[in-house]
């Protein structure tokens, strides 16, 4: 099974209703014996599930399951993309943006285990430098010293590829990595890792990577359970049994910023008596003069240049049967994949490879 868009636990950051939770540029292949559930549950608002794009065809060797949402196929790319169709310069421009940031901070590796130390800084997120082979083979991220609500971006240099088992991540003293932890949708949202030459990522074992991931020319292999957004720019692959993705925003940035739509207000039908005349009066001797009123209209401007604050962002629930810091038996919400189709599709590559997930 492998849900996109909303399952039975999570973050809790969920799309609406019948909105598109899977845009492909490409074909789509579902593996056999797999189940793309899409929109799983939701059952609320006009509309109902998940809708899916797809610019070439559909392979169902196994399920496409939108649960009430609509399904396209061979439209082209860009259509199938719109309004993503131009996410690839985005993220290749915001890579390159936070790789020129100078260092604030200090990295160092001691075994498997990578210091994260922060450093005085005024404006701007925490960033801090590494080489991508010093980075290969880490499996616990220590971040110590930062200040409180400062974005993290670690800047990974070189292009070789970079493989992580994560086994833990402390934060300012404690470990965030666990469910159970007060921090842990905090710590998801501050961390950003940016990728900008490797040519692969592999996030290898069972465990729980925290942070967003930038890596506009890589491919991904992808096992541990991801706690952040995904931007990458091949192909990425997901198999393993019980992996997550929990799709916190990274709060460093309003490039991807996720700012949900207001809903209109629903027509109001008047009740009671209808309106009388008015009553003729004589008019006031000191008649009111135009800008008397208490009542103004219009907007306020809405400040620019500033940077969101980091909100302690909710933790996903703990499935039922699992032990504190061992994976949850459901998957999570993955919104992230129509930003990926689209990057997809900016780059060229043909189609998006959904491989086998199982669920206990």
């Amino acid at each position: 099974m492998f849900n996109i868009g909303r399952v039975g636990a999570g973050s809790g950051i969920l799309p609406a209703s019948g909105s598109v939770m899977l845009a492909v540029g490409g074909n789509l292949e579902i593996a056999k014996a797999t189940t793309v559930d899409v929109g799983h549950g939701l059952t609320a608002g006009p509309r109902y599930g998940g809708s899916v794009q797809v610019g070439g065809n559909i392979s169902e060797k196994g399920t496409l399951e939108t649960n009430g949402g609509t399904r396209s196929s061979g439209t082209g790319t860009r259509a199938a993309l719109s309004p993503y169709d131009a996410f690839g310069d985005t993220v290749r421009n915001e890579s390159a943006s936070l790789s020129a940031l100078k260092p604030t901070g200090t990295s160092a590796r001691s075994g498997q285990t990578i210091t994260f130390k922060g450093g005085e800084n005024i404006t701007g997120p925490q960033v801090f430098e590494i080489p991508a082979k010093d980075l290969d083979g880490a499996s616990t991220f220590l971040f110590t010293a930062i200040p409180e609500k400062d974005a993290v971006v670690v800047n990974v240099t070189g292009g070789q590829t970079v493989g992580i088992s994560p086994l833990s991540v402390g934060f300012n003293g404690d470990r965030v990595d666990v469910y159970d932890s007060a921090h842990f949708g905090e710590a998801a949202s501050r961390i950003l890792y940016n990728f900008r030459d490797s040519t692969a990522v592999n996030l290898a074992g069972g465990g729980n990577f925290m942070g967003s991931i930038l890596a506009p020319k890589a491919t991904a292999d992808i096992t541990a359970s991801t706690n952040g957004r995904l931007y990458i720019g091949g192909n990425l692959r997901t198999h393993g049994s019980g992996n997550e993705t929990h799709n916190y925003p990274w709060t460093g940035s309003s490039v991807f910023g996720c700012t949900p739509t207001p809903p209109k207000p629903a027509p109001t039908t008047p009740t009671g008596p209808a309106p009388q005349p008015p009553t003729p009066t004589a008019p006031s001797a000191s008649p009111t003069r135009p800008g008397d009123s208490s009542t103004r209209t219009g907007t306020p401007p809405t400040p620019t240049g500033t940077r969101p604050a980091s909100p302690t962002a909710p933790a996903p629930a703990p499935s039922p049967g699992r032990p504190h810091g061992s994976l949850a038996t459901t998957g999570a919400e993955v919104t992230v994949y129509i930003l990926l189709a689209a990057f997809l599709a900016a780059i060229g590559v043909a189609a998006v490879l959904i491989s086998r997930r199982k669920q206990n």
